[in-house]
C-alpha cells in the first residue's frame, strides 16, 4: 500500500493552525458534540440502568463532562449520552496524531515486552504457529513486529482507521495494511487470517457487536482470536475514581465486563479456551494518575485549546515537576506491589478463543471456557508498564 504524500510543515505552523483551529471549535461550544441519549442498555436492551460514574478529558484536559452509565441486569457500562462524530473528531484529534505523532510513536517503541507478552500467551496456547495475523487497531504496526520475534515464519497484517497502518507497512513492521472500519472491510477479507488480535480497541468503537462479527467472518475455520479489554469491574476502578486511566473518556463508548465479551463470542460460534487477568496488567495506574497531576499543574505547550491563562511557562513546568517528584517512588510501589499483588487489581483481562469449525459446533456449557482466577492466572511474568 503506498504512502500517502504529506506536506511537511514546522512545529510552530502546526502548532499556530491547531490554535486557530480550537478556537473555532471552542467558539461554538462543546455541548453540541453530545447526541441522543441511549434510553435503553445498548448491551442487552435492558431499561434499568444508572450512573456508574461522570469523568473529565484526563488526558489531554479538553473541555467538557462525560457521563458513563452501567446497566443493573448486564454490568454493561457504556458513554450516556454518547458523543457524535463530529464530538469524537474534536477530542480525537491530536491525541494519538497531530501535535501528539511524535510523543505517541516514541512511547510505542517502549512497549516491545508489553507486546512480546501478549504474542507469548497465544505461543503458550495455541498447539500451531500461526500463518497470517490480522492486527486490529494496529495504529503504526508496533505489535506486529514485536510479535515477529516470537512467531518469525507468521505474516503480520494490520488495520486501523489512521494513516498509521500506512506508516506500519512502510516501515517494514506489517506487511498488508488496510485502512477504513473492521466491519466495511471483513467481507472483502472473508476467511484469510486464521489469527487476530485485537488490543484495547473494542471499547472505541460505536457497536461492537458489528466488530465481533467481522471477527468471525475475517477468521479461517481454524482461526483463533486474541483480546484484551480495559475491566470496569477492576477494583483499582473504585479506588481511583474518575481518575482511573481505564475510563479514558470521551474515547471509551463502552466498557465491556469479561462475562458479557465471553457469552458475545460464544453467541457467535466461538470456543473461549482462556481468560487471563494478571498476564494482561501492565502496572502503571498510579504512575499515570501522577503525570496527570504533572499535565494538570502545569500543562505542555502542545495543548493549544487551553487559553492563554492556563498555558504555562518554562518555571512553573519545572516547579510542578519538583512538587510531583516524590510522589513518583509512591507511585511506583502503588502499581508494583499494593495493586496487583495485596489488592488483586488488574486493570484489564485478556481472552483467548477459537472459532469452531461448523460441523464440530456444540451448546457451551457452563465449564467451557478455561477460566483463570485473577490471582492464579500468570503463565510468565507481568509485563514492564511504560
Amino acid at each position: 500500500m503506498a504512502m500517502k504524500e504529506k506536506t511537511v510543515t514546522s512545529p510552530e505552523a502546526r502548532l499556530e493552525e491547531a490554535r486557530a483551529y480550537y478556537a473555532r471549535e471552542l467558539g461554538d461550544g462543546v455541548e453540541r458534540f453530545v447526541g441522543a441519549p441511549y434510553d435503553a442498555c445498548p448491551w442487552c436492551g435492558s431499561a434499568d440502568f444508572g450512573l456508574r460514574i461522570v469523568c473529565r478529558d484526563i488526558r489531554q484536559f479538553k473541555p467538557g463532562t462525560f457521563r458513563l452509565d452501567e446497566c443493573r441486569d448486564c454490568g454493561h457500562v457504556f458513554q450516556n449520552p454518547p458523543q457524535t462524530d463530529e464530538g469524537l473528531t474534536f477530542y480525537y484529534r491530536d491525541t494519538y496524531d497531530g501535535l501528539s505523532a511524535e510523543r505517541t510513536e516514541a512511547s510505542l517503541e517502549t512497549m516491545g515486552p508489553i507486546y512480546r507478552s501478549r504474542a507469548e500467551t497465544i505461543a503458550r496456547i495455541r498447539p500451531d504457529t500461526p500463518r497470517r495475523w490480522l492486527d486490529v487497531g494496529t495504529a503504526s504496526g508496533h505489535f506486529p513486529a514485536a510479535a515477529k520475534e516470537v512467531f518469525p515464519e507468521t505474516a503480520f497484517d494490520g488495520l486501523d482507521m489512521s494513516d498509521g497502518v500506512l506508516n506500519g507497512v512502510a516501515a517494514g513492521r506489517i506487511e498488508k495494511g488496510h485502512q477504513g472500519q473492521f466491519p466495511d472491510l471483513s467481507g472483502e477479507l472473508a476467511g484469510q487470517y486464521d489469527q487476530i488480535s485485537m488490543f484495547h480497541y473494542l471499547e472505541h468503537v460505536r457497536d461492537p457487536f458489528a466488530d465481533l462479527d467481522a471477527v468471525v467472518e475475517t477468521l479461517s475455520d481454524d482461526g483463533w482470536f486474541l483480546i484484551e479489554q480495559p475491566d470496569p469491574h477492576a477494583r483499582s476502578a473504585k479506588l481511583f475514581g474518575s481518575w482511573w486511566p481505564g475510563w479514558n473518556q470521551p474515547e471509551h463508548l463502552h466498557m465491556i465486563t469479561e462475562p458479557n465479551l465471553v457469552r458475545a463470542l460464544e453467541e457467535r460460534g466461538m470456543e473461549v479456551v482462556e481468560v487471563v487477568h494478571r498476564e494482561a496488567h501492565i502496572p502503571a495506574e498510579a504512575f499515570i494518575i501522577v503525570m496527570t497531576l504533572l499535565n494538570r499543574l502545569a500543562p505542555t505547550i502542545e495543548m493549544p485549546w487551553l487559553s492563554e491563562q492556563r498555558r504555562p511557562g518554562r518555571l512553573r513546568r519545572l516547579l510542578a515537576k519538583l512538587v510531583i517528584a516524590p510522589l513518583v517512588p509512591l507511585a511506583m510501589f502503588l502499581d508494583k506491589t499494593f495493586l496487583p499483588k495485596v489488592l488483586k487489581s488488574y486493570h484489564a483481562y485478556r481472552i483467548v478463543a477459537r472459532k469452531v469449525p461448523r460441523a464440530a459446533e456444540h451448546p457451551a456449557g457452563p465449564g467451557a471456557a478455561a477460566t483463570s482466577t485473577p490471582d492464579a492466572s500468570s503463565a510468565s511474568p507481568d509485563p514492564n508498564g511504560s
